[in-house]
């Protein structure tokens, strides 16, 4: 797993055993990544793991060192190392508390990146992470020792052991990704977004601050719908424009959906130079997505290119495990042929544009129905974000179903919008977003570069700031897509094979909002009639799901036998996500205990 790590023992000093390395990171190497050491001492090690491509830098005079993984956008290369320089400054030296500076700084900045500013006379560093916490890193703190690391399994490694948390897994069912700082062990944490960690040798001190969180509360922007369409087309642009760094060629990953064709016409209003591509999976189900990818191409004038993927097979599954550590769910392993794909055709150097967010922040992002109270938000996260029912989860875990509930209540609760509606928008936006989409790019980025202009600060404060009525139906999308390029915003929404400014797109988007109010009613209509996505008879992933659960001891500790043995017994009874959802679980499980997570004997073959 590409990225930084750094490990501190303020009491008892690093234990080396005649290495150049602390104990646990020996194996660190992987094929194509090498190790880089940035700083060491007797108390901390500071190192990454890079590959030819990977975007690290440092700096250092006679008293700073600064790393940097990662882009900051807003600066030119030129002016990059003073201001980084300038910050260290105002951290280490100035006699006044740094963190509001800081909070200034971090809200400003426009990046993808994790920051580690070393003072080499004392030992002081300071580690500080992007606003939407865009790399994902984790760290285990207790009594004045830190490992910090972008890679989860590192810290395992270095820890020596670590127990799951059941608590995490039981969240990971229920709506695909642990809150808050939750990892899957106990003694784990993951860094939150725009997070300092301060490390002083002095007093022997390690301290975790947050240095600022989103409000997402308020529609300051009452302009025309076209206004702000406009101010958001222009900032997007901008955002598009900065992102399109480095020498490498450039990459729009693109589908039928909005947000990717968006990306597009970004780049082509900015005469920025890039290829498309678009994949078609094993089973041709996206076959629309192809066609409206096509045309978007063609009306941009731009080189564009499919590519037909094969099902993903079980070594893809055994490379996702290892690369993304469970984080990232399997069934997104059919992807990895793709990227590899891109990556022989176009080099390392490639960065990769997704639309990422662009749902979050030009839709609609409130709930479908009325939330007038904490409770009911409670209820309504549980009834439309469920993978696994409640007291499904609970049955699998052994935990009680209101002991779930509780602490999601409470990390509801925590947000700073005080109405139960615009804390739904919270946890719609950025909860899941940091829990789930960035550890999707996060597994773009250990082939090339990815990055996503709709998480520029400037650009999401703005447009969620523009009022959700306009949003409605995608009217605003429809105008913010005119302002780019006038014929892409005429190309069919794939799923719906209709343009939006069509009057079949605003039946179905009534329709479609019509029964998200009641999803639970939904789900269970649509399993009555068979309208699911189910996992055939003879699934490969089925078959190594069983033989995990009855072969792997660790599995019976945290899942209940009966329940499982219950689930695996009538599997027609649960859809894909749910049973992918499981098999991740048991994989990550099998994989960090020590036994093979995908046998031998699935390796070579398809995983359906």
């Amino acid at each position: 797993m590409l990225g930084t790590h750094l490990i501190c023992d303020l009491r008892r000093g690093l234990n080396f055993a005649g290495t150049d390395l602390p104990q646990g990171l020996e194996s660190i190497g992987l094929p194509g990544f090498s190790q880089r050491l940035v700083w060491q001492d007797k108390l901390t090690h500071l190192s990454c793991t890079i590959s030819a491509h990977y975007p690290v830098a440092a700096w250092e005079n006679k008293d700073l060192l600064i790393h940097l993984e990662g882009r900051l956008y807003h600066l030119e290369e030129a002016k990059l190392a003073a201001e980084l320089f300038s910050l260290a400054h105002r951290v280490f030296t100035a006699h006044k508390d740094p963190r509001p500076h800081l909070a200034r700084w971090v809200r400003e900045a426009d990046g993808d990146f994790l920051l580690v500013m070393v003072h080499k006379t004392d030992g002081r560093i300071a580690v500080i992470n992007d606003v939407f916490g865009r790399l994902p890193t984790y760290f285990h703190l207790r009594e004045g020792v830190l490992i910090l690391s972008r890679d989860l399994r590192l810290v395992t490694r270095v820890l020596g052991a670590a127990d799951f948390d059941r608590m995490a897994l039981a969240q990971y069912l229920l709506l695909g990704f642990p809150l808050g700082k939750r990892t899957w062990f106990a003694a784990i944490q993951a860094l939150e977004r725009a997070s300092l960690v301060m490390i002083d040798p002095r007093c022997s001190s390690i301290q975790v601050d947050r240095l600022h969180e989103f409000n997402l509360e308020g529609e300051e922007h009452r302009q025309s719908p076209a206004e702000n369409a406009r101010n958001l087309a222009s900032r997007f642009r901008g955002a598009c424009r900065v992102r399109a760094t480095g020498n490498g060629p450039h990459l729009v990953s693109l589908s039928g959906g909005l947000d990717s064709r968006a990306v597009a016409a970004g780049l082509w209003r900015e005469k920025i130079p890039f290829d498309a591509a678009t994949f078609l999976n094993a089973q041709q189900t996206n076959a629309a997505d192809v066609r409206a990818a096509a045309q978007v191409a063609e009306i941009l004038g731009v080189n564009w290119q499919s590519f037909h993927l094969p099902p993903p097979r079980g070594k893809d599954l055994v490379r996702l495990l290892n690369l993304k550590s469970g984080t990232n769910d399997l069934r997104m392993s059919f992807i990895l042929p793709f990227f590899q794909l891109l990556l022989e055709k176009f080099g390392p150097g490639l960065t990769y544009f997704t639309g990422d967010g662009g749902g979050d922040t030009l839709r609609d992002s409130r709930p479908y129905r009325r939330l007038r109270t904490p409770e009911a938000l409670l209820e309504y996260v549980i009834e439309r974000d469920q993978v696994w029912p409640l007291d499904r989860v609970a049955a699998l875990t052994g935990l009680a179903g209101n002991e779930i509930k509780a602490e999601l209540f409470e990390r509801l609760a925590s947000y700073p919008e005080k109405s139960p509606e615009w804390q739904y928008r919270h946890f719609s936006c950025l909860e899941m977003v940091t829990k789930m989409y960035n550890e999707g790019e996060d597994r773009n980025r250990q082939f090339f570069w990815s990055v996503t202009p709709f998480y520029s600060p400037d650009f999401f404060t703005y447009a969620m700031s523009c009022p959700d009525r306009d949003k409605g139906e995608c009217r605003f999308y429809q105008e913010f897509l005119t302002e780019l390029h006038p014929g892409v915003a005429q190309v069919d929404y794939a799923n719906w094979q209709a343009p939006l400014a069509s009057l079949k797109f605003a039946l179905l988007y009534r329709l479609k909002g019509l029964t998200r109010r009641r999803p639970e009613m939904v789900r269970r209509l649509r399993k009555l009639m068979g309208y699911y996505d189910r996992v055939g008879p003879t699934s490969r992933m089925l078959a190594c799901l069983r033989e995990q659960s009855t072969g792997c001891p660790a599995i019976p500790h945290y899942l209940d036998p009966r329940a499982l043995r219950e689930v695996l017994s009538r599997p027609q009874d649960f859809d894909k996500l749910q049973l992918w959802t499981l098999f991740t679980l048991t994989s990550t499980l099998a994989d960090y205990t020590g036994d093979h997570a995908i046998g031998a004997a699935y390796l070579e073959s398809d995983i359906d």
